[in-house]
């Protein structure tokens, strides 16, 4: 770099240049030779612009004198603050002497590294308003302002701009799309919620992600993102949702998948896919209910199924659907009950219960019209605490065309809303006598010399659990006290069906040490033939014949062969004693007995309530009976586990008490049709009867009627015979009232 000064007066002249950066803009045109005339004309040339440079030296030297030789001077050029790079914020500074950086406006906040200096150098502008133009100069040791100044202009900041998406976010556990929030900024951000958010990073700089890590179910919260600072600060939202959890079920029922044609209820159970927390012991009673799967659920109403769905018909008599044993969660009172219906609720009728007896009617909304799929839900609160519900739909008698069809049904906790009282007083069977035991499981309660017991089952057709018997059983005596039993149509949904073989075996509820031993120990096609009792009483008495098993519940009461319900009857704890013909009367006496309360299939004998095929006595109200035995002589023992036929007899045998007298009592209402329970009942809605005969009768007439008027009693009788108390919660007029045989059919 060359530079040219000189002195004039008082004023500096300084002129200077770059010769490479002049030999780059002014190229010479001419071409110099390098040799030849033309090489001394260029000599020349160059000789004479010398001598003008002199010249002009020369001149200036002689117009004044010489103050002051110091300088300094910025060289660079104004420019543009470059806020990402400072090498661009560089100015270069030429002087013989020490020098400060200055500016102006004086009072801008203006930063430069060095500020001052010495000789030839540079210094760097470190930061300046933004939005501004500033002025820099040097100034030489000894002060002003040498040289020009240049302009720097800093350009005014961004506005700082945020996006934030989405701006609603509904946040999945299962889903990680919907765990992100996108930050877009040119600035720096924090985030900030209430303390049920939590989400990671809370700040950052420019474009980020920010991952919600957990929102609570069923809550809202806001994510606010604030970017930058004071004034020019900018605040975006996010609404965080999150739904409540899908309520887990307590029961739920959708009928199963598609089928190609439609099945009876009761006679298929590939329906029953139940699922929910209450829903592992879950029963189901119906009748006359189709599953079917033609014109069902499918996208009527939200959340259908489907495939198959429930067809109930209309007689309000005799259908039903039921179900029942569904597991309530402890101490909630609050459910929601929902499903889907193709029918009015005029057209049905819902109704709640705790324990399958005692019903409560619940309103709800169904279709609008007829044939319209559609889903009714209804909220209910129970007044306290239940352990188990049962649901029942029955139909009020309109007739449709296509069914009542319903869907989908779904029981959760919540909601709540009409109040129902499901609490009921313990229900005690009306049949069960007085000394009655509740059983604590699965096993006979012990009390004393007696075993307690209920057999439950289900019905052939209809599956309704129901009770089968409950016994008082001697375990000195090794035989009945009391059988007590109900009698319905259900229970005859089976007909006469009996099990073959006859499936004798021991009572599994009863350790067997305290039955008589009248079963094969190898099962009912098994070898041993110790399954009798021996016959030393009725040689005593002077007696041929032998003891046959008398179930005191008929097998024929509890028809379906190979079913359950019938072969529950075969337990020694149902099963008396009772003389053949050849020991006597009694067979004959006592058959006139079952016809009269069960019926005998013959329609050929003289009394009303037994025509062969649906017996008088057998009421909708329910028909409840009491068969049991009475012991007046211990001595009249004989052995169980035997068989006269063979040589020996079985070491492990026992002596059982024979009964010398066996009865039976029954009661129900006078309609037949009340629809209550017993216990709710007056007296003179009520009739009893009772039959008492004798192990040992030779006496038998030959009308059945005059056999059953002649043995028949007030059910009192029988108490005071055997000192039990039968039909206990009955007002005692009831039970000492003598029968009157038209009331009863004979």
């Amino acid at each position: 770099m060359y530079v040219l000064k000189a002195t004039v007066g008082a004023r500096r002249l300084i002129l200077s240049e770059t010769y490479s950066r002049f030999a780059m803009k002014h190229p010479l045109p001419v071409r110099i030779p390098l040799s030849g005339r033309g090489a001394l004309r260029f000599a020349a040339l160059l000789l004479t612009a010398v001598l003008l440079l002199i010249s002009i030296f020369a001149v200036a030297c002689t117009d004044g004198t010489s103050e002051d030789d110091r300088y300094a001077a910025i060289t660079s050029g104004s420019f543009l603050f470059d806020e990402e790079n400072a090498a661009r914020n560089v100015v270069e500074v030429a002087a013989n002497t020490s020098w400060q950086v200055v500016w102006t406006p004086e009072d801008a906040a203006v930063s430069v590294s060095p500020a001052s200096g010495s000789g030839d150098g540079r210094f760097t502008l470190m930061s300046m308003p933004e939005g501004t133009t500033i002025r820099l100069g040097v100034q030489a040791g000894g002060g002003g302002v040498s040289g020009g100044m240049i302009s720097v202009t800093r350009r005014g900041a961004e506005p700082v701009h945020l996006s934030v998406t989405p701006e609603t976010l509904l946040f999945d556990p299962d889903d990680p799309a919907t765990h992100v929030v996108t930050v877009e900024s040119n600035a720096p951000w924090v985030a900030a919620s209430d303390a049920a958010l939590r989400f990671s990073p809370a700040s950052g700089e420019g474009d980020a992600s920010i991952l919600i890590e957990e929102v609570p179910a069923d809550t809202e919260c806001v994510l606010e993102v604030t970017a930058g600072e004071g004034p020019g600060a900018v605040t975006a939202r996010v609404t965080v949702r999150r739904a409540a959890e899908p309520q887990q079920a307590i029961f739920a029922l959708d009928f199963g998948g598609e089928r190609s044609s439609w099945v009876w209820a009761n006679q298929d159970t590939s329906w029953q896919t139940h699922s929910g927390t209450g829903a592992a012991e879950v029963r189901y009673a119906v009748y006359n209910v189709q599953i079917a799967s033609s014109y069902g659920s499918a996208g009527r109403y939200s959340g259908a199924s489907g495939g198959s769905y429930a067809r109930m018909y209309y007689n309000p008599a005799t259908d039903y659907f039921t179900v029942g044993g569904i597991a309530l969660p402890a101490g909630v009172t609050d459910y929601t009950l929902s499903f889907g219906a193709l029918f009015p609720s005029d057209d049905m009728t819902l109704a709640l219960s705790s324990d399958g007896v005692t019903w409560k009617p619940l309103s709800y909304t169904a279709a609008a019209t007829y044939n319209t799929w559609t889903l009714a839900t209804v909220g209910f609160t129970i007044t306290e605490p239940v352990g188990s519900l049962y649901i029942r739909f029955t139909p009020t008698g309109t007739e449709r065309q296509y069914g009542l069809n319903f869907d989908d049904l779904r029981l959760v906790a919540g909601g709540g809303g009409e109040r129902i009282d499901l609490h009921v007083e313990p229900y005690r069977f009306p049949e069960l006598p007085a000394d009655w035991r509740e059983p604590a499981g699965d096993r006979a309660e012990l009390s004393g010399d007696r075993a307690y017991f209920t057999h439950w089952t289900e019905t052939v057709n209809s599956r309704k659990r129901v009770r089968n018997y409950s016994y008082g059983y001697d375990t000195r005596r090794h035989n009945p006290v009391w059988v007590a039993y109900p009698l319905h149509a259900c229970y005859r949904e089976g007909g006469y069906g009996r099990t073959s073989p006859d499936p004798w075996a021991p009572d599994p509820a009863l350790g067997e040490e305290y039955q008589a031993k009248i079963y094969r120990s190898d099962g009912p096609t098994g070898s041993d033939p110790y399954q009798y009792w021996s016959t030393s009483v009725l040689g005593m008495l002077g007696r041929s014949g032998s003891w046959t098993k008398g179930h005191l519940c008929m097998s024929s009461e509890r028809g379906g062969a190979d079913r359950e319900i019938n072969r529950q009857t075969f337990y020694p704890t149902n099963v008396a004693p009772q003389p053949n013909a050849s020991a006597g009367a009694f067979s004959a006496v006592w058959s006139c007995v079952e016809a009269v309360l069960s019926g005998s299939r013959n329609t050929q004998n003289d009394i009303s309530a037994d025509d062969g095929s649906e017996n008088r006595n057998i009421v909708s109200d329910t028909l409840f009976v009491v068969a049991g035995c009475h012991y007046e002589h211990e001595r009249w023992t004989e052995y169980d586990s035997s068989n006269f036929n063979e040589p020996s007899p079985d070491p492990a045998q026992k002596l059982c008490v024979i009964p010398t007298h066996q009865f039976k009592a029954a009661l129900r209402t006078r309609s037949g049709t009340t629809g209550k329970r017993v216990q709710d009942c007056t007296a003179d809605e009520l009739q009893a009867v009772g039959f008492w005969v004798e192990t040992f009768t030779d006496r038998s007439l030959g009308s059945v009627r005059q056999q059953l008027r002649e043995i028949a009693v007030p059910v009192s009788y029988i108490e005071q015979q055997t000192g039990l108390t039968l039909f206990p919660e009955v007002p005692a007029e009831v039970k000492s009232r003598t029968p009157v045989p038209e009331e009863w059919g004979f």
